[in-house]
């Protein structure tokens, strides 16, 4: 009997040494849904399902332009990414889209209704949504139900019931395409990613100090001596290439251009940005803070505006104003010009110089052609700046603590808030810190898949604010040959907090073998979903 203990020992050892207490490298789910659906009832009875003898109807939609790319999509790339031999045995299997309103002619937006319902049975499959953009969720959550049985080398079809919604209505991913240009194609892939993890807001931090890509047809000057060069620029058909492929997807294109600051490329722009001065009075330091004493400076932006709300057509218009203290000493206070406007209209601080700026920039965007939804980093709510109707979007905060208090200082005055604090998804951490916290790190930039908007001391109303949030990946470090492994699957933790019910996601471990079951399946549709949990692997790896 001993014997026989220490063969046992001998055996189990190494298998726990193995895994270092850490999940299995084959623990994946078959037919998990990600994010987790608001209320899913799987049935009992898996089915065979041929590529070739799958059929979808999309009733009296079948000619709408979104409905027609992503069943195509679906059908020729998602459904079934890899090719298994033909089974002329298995019966035809059909899916049926039901949707109710009609076909939209312009851009998803703010309260675009993403529900769906979708009933999953052995013989046939009806997908319901009262918009496209509810159909689009269904499909994708469809395309998940089929996983493949490497055991008989055949597709499988999960069945279930499923009804499902979004939790926050802003599910987003910031992109930087200043600090490192992106390409078309990469943020379309981007894209596709972002649909697949049912996210909706495409934050487009286009323009920075570092360069100016966007190619403005009343002011090209910017691009062109703005831009690192000029195949760096994203022209007007480009811009609008990438709207409607979103579009197609259901996602936003928030624009940001942000200023006072962060606006060094700007430059070319006559007399708009002020001088900046070293300590010794020298005029060494590069100009980064538009010169609020210039009038013509505000004519200028009016008109810049008016030509970026005829580009996008997103309801959100992203102003920046933040970090805007990081130039207040050399470009402002050191400047003559800006001390004498300031000691004229009897101005004691910068701080009343940034008041007078933003209401200038308030009334100019106000009086738009189109009327826009203004967003602006924190720092402005925190000078006390914006209009009530401003949207808050909350950056600041290195514990959770502090993050609860800043949405809740901005939810009290009745702001509405979209929340990045605790998801910079450029900032990478050795291990799995899309649930773990990382030592030597700030609370909130580890642990993306616990921090939740709702997570402050707020009544019922203020919580409602609460829009939901983006997930950030700045450029400084990340262009083409890194974003996707970086940002995915990490933003899908994000995804799955701004989704699904958290009472049904409080637990990163029983979410993990759904989300190791996602970053197989995308990378069986060929995209860079990096490993986020130790050792693993896919049925199917990355073949390029």
């Amino acid at each position: 009997q001993m014997r026989k203990l220490l063969l046992f020992l001998s055996l189990l050892i190494p298998s726990l040494a193995w895994f270092y207490g850490r999940s299995r490298p084959d623990a994946w789910t078959q037919g998990g849904v990600w994010p987790l659906p608001q209320y899913m009832e799987y049935g009992k009875v898996n089915r065979t399902i041929s590529p070739q003898r799958m059929f979808i109807n999309a009733g009296s939609h079948e000619d709408c332009d979104i409905v027609q790319d992503n069943v195509r999509g679906y059908v020729e790339r998602w459904l079934f990414p890899f090719p298994v031999s033909a089974d002329s045995s298995s019966s035809p299997y059909h899916l049926s889209i039901l949707i109710e309103q009609k076909c939209p002619m312009g851009a998803p937006q703010q309260g675009m209704n993403e529900s769906y319902s979708l009933k999953v049975s052995s013989e046939k499959a009806v997908l319901e949504a009262a918009e496209v953009w509810g159909a689009i969720r269904g499909l994708e959550t469809f395309s998940q139900l089929i996983f493949f049985d490497q055991n008989e080398n055949t597709y499988k079809l999960r069945t279930a019931v499923i009804d499902d919604w979004p939790r926050f209505s802003v599910r987003g991913i910031l992109i930087d395409t200043s600090r490192h240009f992106l390409s078309v194609k990469t943020i379309k892939k981007q894209l596709d990613i972002m649909a697949a993890n049912k996210m909706n807001v495409l934050h487009w931090h286009i323009v920075d100090s570092e360069s100016f890509p966007y190619e403005s047809q009343r002011f090209p000057h910017l691009s062109k001596k703005g831009a690192y060069s000029p195949r760096h620029v994203y022209t007007r058909a480009m811009v609008e290439d990438v709207i409607e492929y979103a579009r197609m997807r259901a996602i936003r294109v928030m624009p940001e251009f942000d200023t006072p600051g962060h606006t060094s490329s700007w430059n070319s722009q006559p007399g708009l940005l002020t001088e900046c001065f070293d300590s010794n009075g020298e005029n060494t330091n590069l100009p980064n803070l538009i010169d609020p004493t210039n009038e013509d400076n505000f004519k200028f932006l009016g008109e810049f505006f008016e030509e970026v709300v005829s580009t996008f057509p997103e309801k959100f218009l992203h102003l920046g104003g933040d970090e805007i203290s990081d130039y207040l000493e050399e470009c402002w206070n050191r400047n003559k010009k800006i001390r004498k406007f300031m000691r004229k209209r009897g101005m004691t601080n910068t701080t009343q110089l940034e008041d007078y700026y933003f209401k200038k920039l308030e009334n100019v965007t106000s009086g738009l052609h189109e009327q826009r939804d203004r967003v602006f980093w924190q720092e402005v709510f925190d000078l006390d700046k914006p209009s009530s109707s401003s949207i808050i979007h909350i950056w600041k905060g290195n514990t959770f603590a502090e993050l609860a208090e800043n949405i809740r200082q901005a939810t009290m005055k009745g702001h509405r808030v979209i929340v990045s604090s605790c998801w910079y998804l450029n900032y990478v951490k050795y291990g799995a810190d899309w649930k773990n916290f990382v030592a030597g790190t700030v609370e909130t930039n580890s642990r993306y898949y616990y921090c939740d908007p709702h997570d402050f001391i707020g009544t019922r109303e203020q919580k409602k604010l609460v829009l939901g949030g983006v997930a950030t990946m700045w450029g400084e470090m990340i262009d083409n040959t890194n974003i996707e492994a970086v940002l995915w699957p990490r933003a899908s933790a994000v995804a799955e907090r701004l989704w699904s019910r958290r009472e049904d996601t409080n637990d990163a471990e029983e979410a993990w073998p759904r989300l190791h079951e996602l970053r197989c399946r995308m990378v069986a549709r060929g995209y860079r979903f990096a490993p986020t949990n130790w050792p693993d692997y896919c049925p199917f790896e990355l073949n390029e």
